[in-house]
Parts: C-alpha cells; sequence; structure tokens
C-alpha cells in the first residue's frame, strides 16, 4: 500500500512538473528571424546594414545585437522594443500581454516585480531562452539570448 501510495504521488508530481513547462524548439526562439547563436553576418543579410555596430549591434528598424566575447561574428544576444519585429510565434511588442501565454503556453519563470513582469521560456534543448517584459499589460521588450 505504501509503495502505491509514493507511486501515485511520484506520477501526479511528474504530470504537475509537465503541464507547467513550456515546450518551444530552438527554432522557436528568434526575433525577426535572427536566433541566438546565429552569425552576425547572416543577421546583417537578413537585417540590412547596421545603424551603429561596437560590442552590441544597432539596426534601424529597432532591433540590437550584442557579440559574443569569445567569438565576434556569433550573436549571443538579439532584442527589441519596438513593434513590427516578431518572434517565430507572431508576437511583438505593444501586443496585449495574455497574447503570450495564448502563444506559448505558462512560461517557465514568471517574475513580477512593482512596475513590470517577466516572462521567461527555455528551448527545448535548454541552450536559448526567450524572455518578454510587459508593463501596463502589454509588451514593451522582447529578447532571446543564449542561456547563461
Amino acid at each position: 500500500m505504501k509503495k502505491k501510495m509514493i507511486a501515485l504521488v511520484a506520477g501526479l508530481t511528474m504530470t504537475a512538473s509537465a503541464v507547467c513547462c513550456a515546450m518551444i524548439s530552438p527554432e522557436g526562439m528568434a526575433i525577426s528571424g535572427v536566433a541566438p547563436g546565429s552569425s552576425v553576418s547572416d543577421a546583417t543579410a537578413k537585417l540590412g546594414n547596421p545603424q551603429f555596430a561596437g560590442d552590441k549591434i544597432y539596426f534601424s528598424n529597432g532591433i540590437v545585437i550584442e557579440r559574443s566575447d569569445y567569438n565576434p561574428n556569433l550573436v549571443e544576444e538579439i532584442e527589441t522594443y519596438t513593434a513590427g519585429n516578431a518572434t517565430p510565434g507572431g508576437l511583438q511588442v505593444g501586443m496585449p500581454e495574455a497574447s503570450i501565454t495564448a502563444t506559448y503556453g505558462a512560461p517557465d519563470k514568471l517574475d513580477r516585480d512593482y512596475d513590470d513582469t517577466e516572462y521567461t521560456y527555455y528551448s527545448t534543448d535548454y541552450f536559448k531562452k526567450l524572455e518578454f517584459k510587459v508593463v501596463g499589460g502589454n509588451i514593451v521588450k522582447i529578447k532571446c539570448k543564449l542561456r547563461d
């Protein structure tokens, strides 16, 4: 009887954890077709010539790319504060908060502060993460990056 109870509790725990985790493929972790881990040269081919290039590369459409410290041709992080730059799921800055969970499900991590909320999703291979910052009920920032 005791073994059956332990098995039941373990099964319910595993079921609950499976329901809580979002499953986003690595290909779903991108903004405007540019994903962390891709090359900077591929990113500029998709986004056009940058307005400014240093440690961070700024594009006229509002995309900011951060290069890897170890490989300057590797996109480590891509973010936007500007509408018009969508994730593969179709989300972009300015959309309502409810569209995040409607598109990607429950987040892997949810941080609520006094004036903002951050939704974090991890890729199924655990190498990338996708973050949405929400203020006043709307998405104000989207960021994709290689995991820390």
